[in-house]
């Protein structure tokens, strides 16, 4: 029996499936000629509706009871539509589709519910099945759920997982329950009905997952796999896509001079990451962009490199001490930047741990770009990467896992990053995403066609480039601890430490190091200290020095028509003088020194009295620039970076997420403030406000800290 596993045009690839003219499904077996109606592993015909089972379909016979009860996400057309030549292939399955089949089979199949000791410990709760007076079985997302889909997780996919899939498939149960879809929700949750934490059944367990979906849905299923003959997934070709992959999509720039419009009441302003102009058309096309808000990078000052208290590099309550290298903050997390940044190249760092100004002091420290969050640690978001001080965790995008070991007082953590050498195009990227002279330093959104985001990717999955053979590795006391982080996204990263309640360090640039790194890295790039990136300025072109003499000899010209207009009128004011005494009397004189003055004399009074160049006054940085807005950390924000053991074991690093050895749950430390929870709105001052307009506006906020932390218990119901 041949299996048609070729696309229309005869090519393997990725097809959104055409919706055939609907047709009432037959609850008849098309191979065996029996009601199937009754049936949990069937799949309908898309030429025929007839509800095949899948244990007579021809194509399956050899991974037939690997199929899961209740998953008919398949493009299936039998053998009498096909003349024998049978068509099965997968559709891609989102995270509600995938929760809603692992339900489906803890609710009708006891022995596919997971058993046995969880070595990880990673699944760890109550666990089902729980029946509480409803006749449905209520099985707990974590130890039940997440479980089960980490075993049959080659099952519904060929992507790695990500560190925060355990969060999507909660983020499904709760987005779908009847809570918040009364008219049909798929899951009921027993914390809303029992108050019973993480538990969670279907609404109606004898509904197929498929049956949920609209006509949009059926509309846009994609066939993503084939099938090998032990039944595993074999992903298809990706359509190649048109256009350039990400630009920056901010409005045209207003002269520098301009003063910013103030946004209205209730608008959104500071490090928000949503797309700008919302409610507007304009707004409209950003948002079904793949996008995310990135702050402009800046290029490297002149001198040596130094812990910066510019805007755009330090929260403004960090305390960087006279030698610019000594950091501490006072209360919550918050990170503070080097002045110089690296784009390629091997570049290495230390950090002296010194003791803490409070007990309960703690430390992140690792590498973060410009849109790296100020008013959080470093590793909050996906601009950044860290490791903690204690317990010993990595961190990235909110999401902690297990790295090294801890370190604290007298302690030197040396701090290598990778990142190999750019192509044109990952260049030009980067040339992008630059602050231009003349500008506003404002937000922009970096996007890229949504067609280009991969079908089977998680939703979190930022529009950054990844860069193949990238690695940020730590090194404690000279000793290397083995990459932490591996495929960063492209970026400019500067040295950064994230300090909480007191947490305290020297940072050392070098290039004398007290544990000097090795002299290479990946065999001939030459490992360098971020002291040689001290800025220089350019020598001056060819093209500079034919602009210089221009403009020199445009001064030069009109400081001879200055003089030539003076002389002029001096000439003309003396013989005007010098006719009046002649043509009266001497005693007139007095009647001519107190008359009106000649329209002559007026034009000397004017010319004389008329401001320099000089006097002219310049508008300061103070009075161009406003005052800086913070954002509050919204309660989603504060509850992502919290008990990570709702990590996977095994990290995604093809979407730049570190692999956990094992998930490790974060202290009180790692929320950020969730009372004042500033967000940087990064104007530059000192050195940069000079040049840069800022496009913010003030509010007032507070600087209290809070330590509280939300539970596992509180995560699957925040979610």
């Amino acid at each position: 029996m041949h299996v048609d596993n070729s696309s229309e045009n005869g090519e393997d690839v990725v097809m959104k499936d055409k919706l055939l003219p609907k047709m009432k499904q037959v609850s008849k077996c098309s191979y065996c000629e029996n009601n199937s109606g009754e049936s949990l592993k069937t799949v309908p015909c898309l030429e025929c509706g007839s509800r095949c089972h899948i244990d007579c379909i021809n194509c399956t016979a050899k991974f037939k009871h690997k199929i899961l009860l209740g998953d008919d996400f398949f493009h299936f057309k039998c053998h009498k539509c096909t003349d024998g030549n049978e068509r099965f292939r997968r559709y891609h399955l989102s995270w509600v589709d995938v929760v809603h089949i692992t339900l489906f089979n803890l609710t009708h199949n006891p022995a596919a519910r997971p058993s046995g000791a969880d070595p990880s410990n990673q699944f760890g709760g109550e666990h089902g099945p729980q029946e509480y007076g409803d006749s449905r079985v209520y099985f707990h997302y974590k130890a039940d759920v997440a479980r089960f889909i980490d075993q049959h997780w080659a099952y519904f996919w060929t992507k790695a997982r990500g560190e925060t899939w355990i969060n999507s498939a909660s983020s499904a149960l709760s987005t779908n329950s009847t809570e918040n879809v009364p008219e049909d929700g798929r899951f009921e949750s027993g914390k809303a009905k029992y108050n019973k934490n993480g538990m969670w059944a279907l609404t109606d367990d004898l509904r197929f997952p498929s049956s949920y979906d609209s006509l949009q849905q059926q509309k846009t299923r994609t066939i993503m796999y084939t099938f090998a003959e032990d039944g595993s997934l074999i992903e298809l070709r990706t359509q190649a896509t048109n256009g350039r992959r990400k630009r920056r999509t901010d409005a045209t720039p207003k002269a520098a001079g301009s003063r910013a419009k103030k946004p209205r009441a209730g608008a959104h302003s500071g490090n928000d990451y949503a797309s700008p102009g919302a409610g507007s058309k304009r707004g409209a096309r950003a948002r079904r962009a793949w996008s995310i808000g990135m702050w402009p990078d800046i290029d490297n000052p002149q001198g040596p490199a130094h812990m910066s208290r510019e805007e755009t590099h330090a929260a403004a309550q960090y305390v960087i001490e006279s030698d610019r290298l000594t950091v501490w903050n006072d209360k919550g997390y918050r990170m503070a930047k080097a002045s110089h940044g690296v784009e390629t190249g091997a570049w290495y760092f230390e950090a002296q741990i010194l003791p803490g100004v409070r007990p309960e002091a703690n430390l992140r420290i690792g590498w973060s770009q410009i849109s790296g969050e100020l008013q959080a640690p470093c590793g909050y978001d996906v601009f950044s990467y860290s490791m903690r001080a204690s317990p010993c965790t990595r961190f990235h995008a909110a999401i902690g896992s297990h790295y090294g070991v801890e370190f604290g007082p007298g302690d030197t953590i040396g701090v290598l990053m990778y990142l190999p050498e750019l192509d044109n195009d990952e260049r030009q990227d980067l040339a992008d995403r630059k602050w231009r002279p003349g500008e506003r330093y404002r937000q922009f959104t970096y996007s890229r066609p949504e067609s280009q985001r991969p079908p089977h990717a998680d939703d979190e999955l930022p529009p950054l480039p990844v860069l193949a053979g990238s690695e940020l590795v730590y090194f404690k006391n000279g000793k290397c601890l083995g990459p932490a982080f591996q495929k960063l996204y492209l970026g400019k990263y500067y040295p950064a430490i994230s300090s909480y309640m007191g947490g305290k360090v020297k940072v050392n640039l070098g290039p004398d190091f007290k544990f000097p790194p090795p002299a290479v890295w990946h065999k001939d790039t030459k490992i360098q200290a971020i002291s040689e990136l001290e800025f220089t300025l350019p020598e001056p072109t060819k093209a500079d020095e034919v602009v210089g003499e221009v403009n020199s000899a445009e001064v030069a010209g009109e400081v001879k028509s200055a003089e030539a207009v003076e002389s002029v009128v001096e000439v003309k004011s003396a013989e005007t003088v010098e006719a009046a005494e002649t043509a009266k009397p001497t005693e007139t004189v007095e009647t001519v020194d107190s008359a009106e003055p000649k329209p002559e004399l007026a034009t000397t009074q004017a010319l004389d009295s008329a401001p320099t160049t000089d006097s002219i006054a310049e508008p300061t940085p103070e009075t161009a620039a406003e005052p800086t807005e913070p954002k509050h950390v919204t309660d989603t924000d504060a509850t992502t970076d919290v008990t990570q053991d709702e990590s996977s074991s095994v990290m995604d690093m093809t979407q730049n997420q570190p692999s956990a050895d094992s998930a490790v749950p974060a202290d009180p430390s790692e929320q950020p403030p969730s009372d004042s929870g500033e967000v940087k709105s990064s104007p530059p001052s000192a050195e940069l406000k000079s040049k840069l307009v800022i496009d913010v506006q003030p509010e007032p906020s507070t600087d209290q800290t809070s330590s509280a932390e939300p539970t596992n218990d509180q995560m699957p119901n925040a979610i």
